[in-house]
């Protein structure tokens, strides 16, 4: 008897103890059912808080530790910290985000494990659960977006991009590219507003946090090269130009972007070269052939203005006038390959005509004026 009652007594500790496990994920279950960020902070903070207790105990016992409940919730409850963690934030207390990154990282790893289970038994949930934040940000995105407000609307599209991650990583879903591409755009929008008030530092600030999360975005670089031209930082536009080019060598768009802000800034010789090297890397890219060629031929204007305004008996009169040719020369030779692609181009034509003619070479100019009296 006393043998039959001890191996009772075992089995009912072992049944009790397996129970025990299970109800903390039961546990953890029935609070972030509950759970919802509109409760107000300090109740959802104290409801993850609890849950987080029970899950944690799950988690690292044999009986639970590979459950998809388990991991369903863990999900669950660490994404909920970070959403609080971000609600923190809102009232100026200054985030973890060494404990946030930990808290990524767990939530990740469980999403994973549900979505990669062969039963799916839990993985509607997990993508539901997600799925509703995303819709969510994505709904404001477009609201802020249509009201133009394109600061906020780069935040919350970037924040419908980073949700999606936990579980779409590699971003392969219809949902995650239309969010990754809204919020290039918004951010275009918004650093071109900042931009024209001189808000340096916000531009740089907004588009640095897009390229903390989207760190192969060519387009975020080329805006970051923008912004520190715009400033004057040479030093730092070279900087994003080569970790940009790092990725995608062959990006003549880059040197084209890097080329035409030269202009803007009237640095000549540095805008000559970027566009040289988007030439180099596709010799029949006819945007960056017109924008070189109009760049040369207005470059020349300028000297030959300057040469101008001087004594004619001044020696730099002929030595502007010299440079003027030489840069007016370079100029037409690119715009007439230029034309070879684009025959019915009227105003390069007729730029062409004047540029041969004042160079001196009256049968090319008589050519091109031909050409462009013929287009009507």
């Amino acid at each position: 008897m006393k043998k039959i009652f001890l191996t009772l007594s075992i089995g009912s500790f072992v049944a009790f103890s397996s129970l025990s496990q299970k109800k903390n994920v039961t546990d953890a279950a029935m609070i972030m059912n509950k759970y919802n960020p509109m409760m107000g902070l300090e109740p959802a903070k104290k409801s993850v808080n609890e849950a987080k207790g029970f899950i944690d105990l799950a988690a690292v016992n044999a009986e639970t530790a590979e459950d998809m409940k388990m991991h369903l919730y863990r999900g669950m409850v660490y994404y909920a910290l970070i959403e609080v963690a971000g609600m923190e934030a809102m009232t100026g207390k200054t985030p973890d985000t060494a404990a946030m990154r930990t808290y990524e990282e767990i939530s990740k790893v469980s999403f994973k494990k549900v979505l990669n289970d062969p039963k799916k038994s839990k993985t509607r949930d997990a993508l539901d659960f997600i799925n509703q934040r995303v819709d969510m940000f994505f709904s404001m995105g477009v609201q802020a977006y249509n009201t133009k407000s394109f600061e906020q609307a780069t935040q919350v599209f970037l924040g419908a991009y980073t949700v999606n991650k936990f579980i779409d990583e590699e971003c392969k879903s219809e949902k995650c590219m239309d969010a990754y591409t809204n919020t290039t755009l918004s951010l275009n929008y918004a650093c071109d507003s900042l931009l024209g008030v001189k808000e340096f530092s916000k531009a740089s600030e907004l588009a640095n946090t897009v390229l903390e999360q989207m760190p192969n975005n060519i387009d975020v670089y080329i805006t970051l090269i923008n912004i520190n031209l715009q400033k004057g930082d040479a030093v730092s536009a070279e900087k994003y130009l080569n970790k940009a080019l790092a990725i995608d060598p062959m990006n003549k768009q880059l040197y084209y972007v890097l080329g035409t802000s030269y202009i803007d800034l009237k640095q000549n010789e540095r805008a000559e070269e970027s566009l040289k090297k988007a030439l180099e890397i596709d010799p029949n890219y006819t945007e960056a052939q017109y924008q070189l060629g109009a760049h040369l031929v207005n470059w020349a204007g300028d000297l030959q203005t300057q040469a101008g305004e001087l004594n004619y008996k001044d020696p730099r009169v002929a030595e502007l006038d010299k440079k003027a040719n030489e840069i007016l020369l370079r100029g037409s030779q690119v715009l007439e390959k230029y034309v070879e692609k684009n025959p019915n181009d009227k105003t390069v034509l007729e730029i062409l005509f004047k540029t041969y003619y004042r160079l001196g070479d009256t049968e090319k100019a008589a050519q091109f004026k031909k050409r462009a009296d013929a287009i009507k």
